[in-house]
């Protein structure tokens, strides 16, 4: 096949496939910066891009911001709208912490992962998995509970003697506001702030802060007593440094 003719073929197939705009707009900023002192012809440039257009394509058919391993990178992760296009475009400019952060007992470990953090948000990834790394199974001892829903999505059961229905959580605790995780500041005082965790074997939990900024330094509190239908003590504490985390220059 003569040079003609497979660019040509090149040409209408790159016209057929669909590359994201933001990737695109990237992929062309580096090219042009990168060409720009060594190509005079527009042409030579334009047939570069698209050819470098084509094998993202190809290499990267998530999405604009599946461009690593971050977990926040993933499409389904939201945690009701968390999770939005700002912290996305970070997980892709790798401005997130991975953090190694590990609680065990029972067999069955609590592990932190990942981190985001900007003024009035911390995001936090876990796992909970068994010796071997793997999810445990997202499943409860149910003995003696009259279900009324299966226990898997939001389960309801309730407790001879009382009126009423109750929620089966992936995490218990000892804590009297029945919550596994909270933050404080650098001199113990706990802060006052929006949470949201999605109480499953893996997912995220979620500070975040209305009106005020959270301080620089915080301490991640875990005390939880239960995980599915295993009894145990998991409590620790993680320092969380706002100053250490990378995050995008205009936030």
């Amino acid at each position: 096949m003569s040079k003609q003719n497979l660019n040509e073929v090149l040409t209408r197939y790159v016209e057929e496939i669909q590359v994201p705009d933001e990737l695109d707009q990237r992929i062309r900023q580096d090219f042009i910066q990168y060409y720009a002192q060594k190509e005079n012809s527009q042409m030579t440039l334009k047939k570069k891009i698209l050819a470098f257009s084509l094998a993202a394509a190809i290499l990267i058919p998530t999405g604009v911001f599946a461009l690593n391993n971050s977990y926040f990178s993933q499409s389904n992760v939201n945690l009701n709208g968390l999770v939005d296009n700002q912290v996305k475009q970070a997980a892709a400019e790798d401005l997130t912490m991975p953090i190694d952060y590990k609680i065990s007992d029972q067999g069955v470990t609590i592990h932190f992962t990942e981190m985001y953090a900007e003024d009035s948000k911390v995001l936090l990834h876990y796992r909970v998995e068994k010796d071997d790394g793997k999810l445990v199974p997202y499943e409860f001892d149910t003995q003696g509970l009259n279900i009324r829903t299966d226990g898997k999505e939001n389960g309801q059961y309730s407790v001879p003697g009382q009126k009423g229905f109750n929620v089966l959580n992936f995490f218990g605790t000892p804590n009297v506001d029945n919550l596994p995780f909270y933050l404080t500041d650098s001199k113990g005082n706990r802060l006052d702030t929006g949470i949201a965790d999605q109480d499953k074997p893996e997912g995220l939990i979620a500070f975040v802060t209305v009106g005020h900024k959270l301080p620089q330094q915080m301490m991640l509190h875990v005390n939880v007593n239960r995980i599915g239908g295993t009894k145990g003590s998991w409590e620790g504490q993680l320092l969380i440094d706002k100053q250490k985390a990378p995050t995008p220059k205009d936030m």
